[in-house]
């Protein structure tokens, strides 16, 4: 599978940052956004569709992913019931979007969220936020360029 990146003409793994949670959110710092080149409603697709920015060919990068890579599919709902969920007090429980805890799957060893979005219509409230078919690569070694 190919992926594409915009925002940068090239991976430099010096700028990539680290996982953290950040509190009340689906998506969290650091990290590497990318969408397949093959998504039903990629990042590329999603920024039109809401004029945010140009994604120009000039200022992304395509990439694979090494073979041996821990990634977790998500293409519905119900396949975010394993994932670890981040508490909150429960002045927050009203909440109806799943906080993951991004922390605690780099300590599991998972490189790679893929979310299909386009996939499952009750993903686009469960991860309020992602938006677009998107992949968030955690660990900054399992990029290989193209």
């Amino acid at each position: 599978m190919v992926y594409i990146h915009y925002g940068a003409a090239q991976y430099n793994p010096e700028l990539f940052k680290p996982i953290s949670n950040r509190p009340l959110s689906v998506k969290p710092h650091g990290g590497l956004w990318a969408s397949s080149i093959e998504a039903k409603f990629g990042w590329k697709d999603w920024c039109e569709a809401e004029n945010f920015r140009e994604c120009l060919e000039q200022n992304s990068f395509r990439f694979r992913l090494r073979d041996d890579v821990s990634i977790i599919k998500i293409n519905s709902k119900d396949d975010c019931s394993e994932l670890p969920i981040v508490p909150v007090s429960p002045s927050y429980s009203g909440l109806n979007w799943l906080l993951i805890d991004f922390e605690q799957l780099v300590k599991d060893g998972v490189d790679v969220i893929q979310v299909n979005m386009s996939n499952d219509d009750r993903l686009y409230w469960a991860l309020y936020g992602w938006d677009c078919d998107s992949i968030l690569v955690m660990n900054k070694d399992v990029i290989g360029q193209i």
